[in-house]
């Protein structure tokens, strides 16, 4: 990536071309290189389930705030400027519209809707986890209507996708039916929201029941992910070694197409178009092996289930995480990209701890022997 940079910076002719600013490429290692770090120094915090348990309760703790100024945006007309700490602490909430959703304290909808998802599966597990006492109870109900609800207010179809797919996760074989079923019912009735189908009776009445803001996101679109994709691939292949350099994606786009598009919709194909395919390769092929061999541990090794849901909700909120980065790029809020390295390291601290049980289950075997 520095290597990346530098070629980027003695190359006069693409920063012509496409109007690039070269010291954004700089400020963009700001985005990869640390967390690098990052990861290597969270592991000795997450090196056991009890205290990736400790991480997740503390996750839905520090999400509190997030529902409720989200919830108030949209019902109380939080709008701000709201300060706390003596003018210490200030943000702003934009007021909801037809297309924008609850975005609570972050800058959009689609990061917010983000960071509901990662929770979700940590909300399923307190759940799942059966608390005895009444208030603990109460507490788990009432935070999963407040995720639930505020993932639908939102108006991100990732974030809806997202929670269906970590509810998945989470329970299993279980839910498969039920989430068939249910995206049957809302293919079926936002189709008939849209076209008239079944008469312009029921479309209008349809539209009068559901709230613009939600069938609109199926039947307003300016240009296609497939297509913005394509520029996307059609660019780094033009320039495979070296990229272009960090933000010049819109850019480039808008030359193309006369358009704007602030990032490729795609992580890895905007991390491939900024920095070039080695460096993104790089740093994709390790994510992948990693994500790999902690999902066969902790869904198909029996056992390791068992020890911990926790552990089950770890890595479905790196799952939903990643597979959302594949539609968005949320990664590039600082709390979104700390918790994904979070999570990353956490997995790997899985991978090592199942690897020292089947070491140390071969030792004792051998001795027994």
């Amino acid at each position: 990536m520095l290597l990346s940079a530098l070629m980027q910076t003695l190359n006069y002719k693409n920063l012509l071309e496409y109007n690039i600013d070269i010291n954004l490429t700089w400020i963009g290692l700001a985005n990869w290189i640390p967390f690098f770090w990052c990861f290597w120094s969270f592991k000795s915090f997450l090196n056991s389930p009890e205290k990736r348990k400790t991480s997740a309760l503390i996750f839905i703790s520090g999400s509190i705030p997030v529902i409720a100024t989200g919830l108030g945006q949209i019902f109380f007309n939080w709008h701000g400027p709201l300060k706390t700490f003596f003018n210490l602490i200030i943000w702003y909430q934009r007021p909801p519209d037809e297309v924008t959703g609850l975005t609570g304290l972050f800058n959009n909808a689609n990061y917010a809707g983000s960071w509901l998802n990662i929770i979700w599966p940590f909300s399923l597990a307190c759940f799942i986890d059966k608390k005895e006492k009444f208030l603990e109870k109460i507490s788990i109900y009432l935070f999963i209507f407040g995720i639930s609800l505020s993932t639908v207010m939102t108006n991100s179809r990732a974030a809806w996708l997202g929670i269906l797919i970590g509810s998945t996760f989470m329970f299993g074989d279980k839910s498969l039916k039920i989430i068939r079923n249910l995206l049957i019912l809302i293919t079926i009735t936002i189709s008939c929201t849209i076209y008239p189908i079944l008469g312009d009776f029921i479309q209008t009445s349809l539209k009068e029941f559901i709230p613009k803001s939600i069938w609109m996101e199926f039947s307003d679109f300016q240009y296609s992910r497939i297509e913005i994709w394509q520029s996307g691939i059609s660019h780094a292949l033009n320039h495979p070694l070296f990229g272009t350099g960090a933000s010049s994606f819109p850019e480039v786009f808008r030359t193309q197409t006369g358009l704007w598009k602030g990032h490729a919709h795609n992580l890895p194909l905007e991390l491939i178009v900024s920095y070039g395919i080695p460096a993104g390769l790089c740093i994709i092929l390790p994510i992948c092996l990693l994500l790999y061999r902690s999902t066969k541990n902790i869904f198909f090794v029996k056992h390791q289930y068992k020890n911990s849901i926790y552990d089950r909700a770890w890595i479905t909120a790196l799952i939903v995480l990643l597979i959302s980065q594949m539609v968005d790029v949320q990664y590039f809020d600082g709390r979104i990209s700390i918790i994904l390295w979070l999570l990353l390291s956490g997995a790997r601290n899985m991978i090592d701890e199942h690897q020292n049980k089947i070491e140390n289950k071969s030792i004792t075997i051998s001795k027994n022997y």
